[in-house]
């Protein structure tokens, strides 16, 4: 064991390494556990879609749009997201999409930051709402 501890002390490059992917790795396992928010699949988000208090946001740039988009949301691209937050009612479900899920986690993860409590993303985007066949507004 005295060894191994030299070693680690010897390499420590190596040693900030390995204790990185240490924390990459429980971040992964648990991260999910401390998210505010609740990630979605086309049909929880259907369920959502009964209540007529939900904001559906999409958060793809302008010409993302042109492929087609759910219908009844609120279009505001994720660099726009952070200054219009006050357009947003806090007390309404929130459901973010945007093509594949990446940037809806994201604006989801801010929304919760700043107080937002009933707030939901779209597992896969509009990518998956698209392949399950669901209708669309051009």
């Amino acid at each position: 064991m005295t060894e191994f501890i030299v070693f680690l002390q010897g390499e420590l490059l190596l040693t900030g390494t390995l204790l990185a992917l240490i924390a990459l790795l429980i971040v992964n396992i648990y991260g999910d556990k401390f998210k505010k928010y609740a990630v979605v699949d086309t049909n929880g988000a259907i369920s959502l879609m009964d209540d007529d208090d939900l904001i559906i946001l999409d958060v793809r740039e302008e010409k993302e749009r042109s492929s087609g988009f759910i219908k009844s949301d609120i279009h505001i691209p994720m660099s726009q997201v952070k200054t219009k937050l006050d357009s947003l009612d806090k007390s309404k479900k929130i459901l973010t999409y945007c093509r594949t899920g990446t940037r809806s986690n994201r604006i989801a993860e801010l929304l919760c930051r700043n107080q937002f409590e009933n707030v939901y993303c779209l597992k896969g985007g509009f990518d998956a709402w698209q392949k399950a066949g669901l209708p669309i507004k051009k």
